[in-house]
C-alpha cells in the first residue's frame, strides 16, 4: 500500500478534478456519460493506489473463454425467443405502476422474496396494478418460485437493447475528444495512473444508445403511471427514457449511502442528470450521511417495512454470546473470523455469514478452513435477521447489514480498512467502533436500540398516501 494515499485524499482530489473540469455538463450524443463513469474511475483509482493487495484476495470466478462464448450465444438466442413468453414485459398491462425490482432474492417459507419490492407493494391497496420487471442474477438467471405477483423478466428487452447498441454509430466531436484527453492527462498528473477514459466512455455511450430508444418506445407503448427503481446504478438510460416522457421516477433505497460511495455521494457539488425524480429513503439519517444529487425535499423518509417485519418476527429471541462476521465476499473477513475464533473461542460462538455471491459458484476453499477451526458458517438460506437477533456482536466493514444489526441491538465493530471510511459517521455517533484486531473487541460493550428510528423509520400512512397521490 502506498502510504502517500488515503481514501479521503483520493476522494477530495478526485472531486476537485470533476468540479474543475465541469464533467457533469459534458454530454456526448445526448448521453451524460459522467453519471455512469465517475464511480467506476474512482474505484479504479482506489484499486491502483491503495487496495491492490486487498483486492487480490477477493473472490473471482474465471471461466474458460470458449465455454463463456458458447454460453453467451445460447443466452442471446434464448432471450430473443423469450420475447413472446408469458414472462415477457410485452404482456405488462398499460397504465400499470412499474417497478424495476432487485434480483437477489431471499428464500422464505418456500418462496423467493424480493425484500425491497414485495414488502413495499404490500403497503398499498390490492387494487393498484403493480408490474415488477426483474433483471437476471449473474451466472444464475431467475429464482423460482417467487412471492411477487405480476413478475416479468427483463432479459429479452435488455438483449434487444444490446443488439441495437451494436448498430449505433458513435460520433465524438472535437470538444468531446478534448475533454476526454484532458481528463486522462489530469488523472495521470494527479495520481500517476494511466486510465483509458476513451474506451470506457465509448462503452457507456453505446450502452445508452441501445437502451434509451428501446425503453423509451416501451414506455410510450405501456404508459406506466410511475416507475420505481430499486437500483438506479446501471439503469440510468432507462430512468432518462422514462423522464423524457414525463413519467415520474422514484428510487427505493436498497443500500447504505455514505460519504465516498459515489453512486450516491455528490458532495463535490456536481449534478447527476439521470437521477430519479424522488428517493424513498429508509429514514432521515441517510440524507445527513450522504449528499445526494437530489434536493432534500425530494428525499422522502419512507421507511423500511421489511426490516420492521423481521424485527417483529424475531423480537422474542434472547441474545446469545454469539458474534457474527458479516462477509462482503472476500477473504479478508474470513481470515478475521479465524482470528476472532482463536481469541474468543472459549467464551463465545463465532459465526461467519457469507455474502450471497460466495454461494454463486462452488464453495470457496476457505470455508473448509473456517469449519475445521470451529467457526460456524451460516446456511445459504439462513435468515440474517434471525442471526442478528440472537447475536450480541457483529463485525464487518461497510455492509448495510451492519446498520440493520444495530436495529436488533447488536453491537457493531468495524474492521479498520480502506472501506471503513464509509462508516465514519456511524463511528462518530458511537454506534460502531473501529477495530484493527480481535483484541480490540470489547465483549462488555452493549448497545440499545436507541435513536434507530432516524435510520429505519416505520412506513407511515401519510407517506403511503403521498405516493398514491403520484399515481396519475
Amino acid at each position: 500500500m502506498n502510504s502517500k494515499w488515503t481514501f479521503n485524499k483520493i476522494l477530495e482530489r478526485f472531486e476537485r478534478i470533476e468540479k474543475k473540469l465541469c464533467l457533469d455538463e459534458v454530454v456526448i450524443q445526448g448521453v451524460p456519460w459522467w453519471d455512469m463513469l465517475r464511480e467506476t474511475i474512482f474505484e479504479e483509482l482506489l484499486f491502483e493506489l491503495i487496495e491492490k493487495e486487498e483486492i487480490k484476495n477477493r473472490i473471482f470466478v474465471n471461466n474458460e473463454f470458449k465455454k463463456k462464448k458458447i454460453s453467451t450465444i445460447f443466452r442471446i438466442l434464448k432471450n430473443l425467443i423469450n420475447i413472446f413468453s408469458p414472462k415477457s414485459p410485452l404482456w405488462i398491462n398499460k397504465r400499470s405502476v412499474m417497478i424495476l425490482g432487485h434480483p437477489q432474492r431471499k428464500f422464505e417459507k418456500g418462496k423467493y422474496v424480493d425484500p425491497y419490492t414485495d414488502p413495499f407493494i404490500d403497503l398499498f391497496p390490492k387494487t393498484i396494478d403493480f408490474s415488477v420487471i426483474e433483471r437476471p442474477v449473474e451466472n444464475f438467471g431467475h429464482f423460482s418460485p417467487v412471492k411477487t405477483k405480476n413478475l416479468f423478466y427483463a432479459d429479452s428487452l435488455y438483449e434487444f437493447s444490446n443488439i441495437i447498441s451494436i448498430f449505433r454509430k458513435l460520433k465524438f466531436r472535437q470538444s468531446d475528444l478534448l475533454t476526454i484527453t484532458n481528463l486522462e492527462k489530469t488523472l495521470h498528473n494527479e495520481f500517476s495512473c494511466l486510465i483509458d477514459v476513451n474506451k470506457r466512455v465509448k462503452k457507456i455511450v453505446y450502452h445508452w444508445l441501445g437502451y434509451y430508444p428501446l425503453m423509451r418506445f416501451f414506455f410510450k407503448l405501456k404508459k406506466p403511471k410511475l416507475l420505481f427503481v430499486v437500483v438506479s446504478e446501471g439503469h440510468e438510460a432507462i430512468i432518462a427514457a422514462a423522464k423524457s416522457l414525463s413519467i415520474t421516477t422514484i428510487e427505493l433505497q436498497h443500500g447504505s449511502p455514505a460519504r465516498g460511495k459515489l453512486i450516491y455521494d455528490y458532495t463535490s457539488g456536481i449534478k447527476k442528470k439521470s437521477s430519479t425524480d424522488l428517493l424513498l429513503s429508509f429514514g432521515d439519517f441517510w440524507s445527513s450521511n450522504c449528499k445526494f444529487s437530489l434536493d432534500k425535499d425530494k428525499i422522502i423518509p419512507f421507511g423500511n417495512s421489511y426490516l420492521h417485519m423481521k424485527f417483529n418476527s424475531y423480537s422474542h429471541i434472547i441474545k446469545e454470546d454469539r458474534l457474527v462476521v458479516i462477509s462482503q465476499g472476500n477473504r479478508v473477513l474470513a481470515k478475521f473470523a479465524l482470528d476472532i475464533y482463536k481469541e474468543f473461542s472459549k467464551k463465545i460462538i463465532v459465526e461467519y455469514k457469507p455474502h450471497p455471491r460466495e454461494f454463486n459458484e462452488k464453495e470457496p476453499d476457505y470455508f473448509t478452513e473456517l469449519r475445521n477451526a470451529g467457526v460456524v458458517i451460516s446456511h445459504k438460506h439462513a435468515d440474517v435477521y434471525e442471526i442478528l437477533a440472537k447475536s450480541r456482536w457483529q463485525v464487518g466493514i461497510y455492509s448495510t447489514t451492519l446498520y440493520e444489526g444495530l436495529y436488533f441491538g447488536t453491537a457493531c465493530f468495524v474492521v479498520n480498512s480502506t472501506r471503513a471510511f464509509h462508516m465514519k459517521r456511524l463511528i462518530e455517533l458511537d454506534f460502531a467502533r473501529l477495530i484493527s484486531s480481535p483484541k480490540d473487541i470489547d465483549l462488555n460493550w452493549k448497545i440499545e436500540k436507541k435513536d434507530m428510528e432516524t435510520f429505519f423509520s416505520k412506513p407511515s400512512q401519510k407517506n403511503i398516501e403521498y405516493v398514491i397521490s403520484l399515481f396519475k
